[in-house]
């Protein structure tokens, strides 16, 4: 049978599809957005190709023009059927990520796609869906009452807090939930903020590190941070996505997908400084203000449209994140042979470089050392 993925193009998805057609050996089928095959082949060979892994690309990887918010996937009739009997297992990893957009921005791909993805997993064969959601449904928990959260803990619009895409998020869970007490075999998957790949810095442009710690360059500052952040390596998370999915007695299970202990916000500040940037930690409100200051740069106006960045970086003591625990679901992913990255002043090292190189002519701080 065939394994179903969505948001193979995306930061993650296309490394979930490297690792599911490394560990499995039917078809793996990506959803593409895409106007024609031939166009979906070639979004989807680019994004797996760009990360130079040695994996049989063709022929088992096979691309199909889809969209998740329309009925049936997009797809014609007779392709859905067809689809629908081909495929046991679906990985839904697409979402319209934007942590600065309105909920009605993005609720037609992370709702409406995970509903349609749902319609699909009740059409033809019996299937498994893997539901890759986030630790983002959890960020403003505290304010929810809650110290602490761990794979039992079950978020609700109170916990995401105020945000349009967080908030989607939760109700495509919620989505999931009902299905799977109406019969649907589901496992859940909740990383935490995906860090650049581990063995070359390797990030979006438009990926939160990235941003928040262009935004301290350009700035030459760095807000007093106070949160620990639930967090991973991309290449990390994706293994561990595809390594959980397929160990035994995993539906009906909640992963919590990240590194053992959270990632105190500040050691990414530390980390630039060791690097070799002259920052200086200074208040919330005088980070505001460099960010003000600054606004022309598209890295501290990106930082200064992402209210976001009070929770995850804790930067008010009312506005910390979470505990964070993942003890059920580290060991399940040590049982499966997962490999934990090291995060140390090595691989931040790569990761700064990586950004000086792809974005040397956005950042405009002093470097002092290589």
């Amino acid at each position: 049978m065939a394994v179903l993925l969505t948001g193979g193009t995306g930061f993650v998805g296309a490394r979930l599809c490297v690792e599911l057609l490394r560990r499995t050996d039917g078809p793996v089928i990506c959803l593409v957005r895409a106007e024609s095959v031939a166009r979906a082949e070639q979004r989807m060979r680019s994004a797996v190709e760009a990360l130079g892994e040695d994996v049989p690309v063709l022929p088992r990887m096979r691309a199909v023009p889809a969209d998740l918010s329309s009925a049936r996937l997009g797809l014609d009739e007779g392709a859905y059927r067809t689809l629908a009997e081909e495929v046991d297992s679906v990985y839904h990893c697409g979402a319209y990520v934007h942590l600065a957009a309105a909920y009605e921005r993005v609720a037609p791909v992370n709702i409406g796609g995970t509903r349609r993805v749902l319609e699909f997993c009740a059409a033809g064969t019996p299937k498994h869906l893997h539901h890759i959601s986030t630790l983002g449904v959890f960020l403003a928990a505290r304010e929810a009452g809650l110290d602490s959260v761990d794979e039992s803990t079950v978020p609700t619009l109170g916990t995401c807090g105020p945000f349009g895409y967080l908030r989607t998020k939760v109700e495509a869970e919620q989505a999931v939930a009902a299905a799977a007490e109406s019969g649907l075999t589901a496992t859940l998957y909740r990383p935490g903020l995906v860090l650049a790949d581990s063995r070359d810095g390797a990030a979006p442009a438009n990926d939160f590190t990235t941003c928040v710690l262009a935004a301290a360059i350009v700035t030459g500052c760095y807000p007093t941070a106070l949160g620990a952040l639930p967090a991973s390596t991309v290449d990390h998370t994706a293994q561990a996505i595809a390594a959980l999915s397929l160990a035994p007695d995993t539906a009906g299970k909640v992963f919590h997908v990240m590194r053992p202990e959270p990632l105190p916000a500040r050691e990414l500040f530390e980390r630039a400084r060791e690097h070799g940037y002259r920052l200086r930690e200074v208040t919330a409100q005088q980070w505001r203000v460099a960010l003000l200051a600054h606004r022309a740069n598209p890295w501290a106006r990106a930082v200064l449209a992402l209210e976001i960045c009070t929770y995850i970086l804790g930067i008010t003591p009312g506005r910390r994140p979470p505990r964070f625990s993942a003890d059920i679901s580290a060991d399940a992913a040590a049982a499966a042979s997962v490999r934990v990255p090291d995060t140390g002043p090595a691989y931040f090292h790569r990761l700064l470089d990586r950004l000086e190189r792809d974005h040397e002519e956005t950042l405009s701080a002093t470097h002092t050392s290589g």
